[in-house]
């Protein structure tokens, strides 16, 4: 019957590809393979220090390179400086939140 449907070429190339697919088993769920817990330093951005005030200071990090600016010589409560300490955990450094 498959034969007179299909065609002799037709039926070799339907037993290799069947014509119904086999259902998606979904009780097994793809899970990352390290558990390890994405733990990071700090969550806020490093700001550019004054760039609230001007609009038309982009407020991404530079490093403040003022003979007298307050940020570089790190006084209390002022913006803080990025630096070597505030790195992600080596082994979970490029992960996203779901853990892959």
């Amino acid at each position: 019957l498959a034969q007179a449907i299909l065609g002799s070429r037709e039926l070799e190339s339907a037993q290799h590809f069947p014509l119904t697919r086999q259902p998606y088993s979904s009780d097994k769920m793809v899970a990352p393979a390290d558990k390890r817990a994405i733990v990071k330093k700090r969550l806020k951005k490093f700001k550019r220090p004054q760039a609230d005030r001007f609009k038309r200071m982009n407020p991404a990090w530079r490093k403040p390179r003022g003979i007298d600016g307050v940020t570089r010589r790190r006084f209390k409560g002022k913006y803080l400086m990025p630096n070597i300490g505030f790195g992600s955990d080596k082994r979970t450094k490029h992960r996203l939140k779901n853990g892959f």
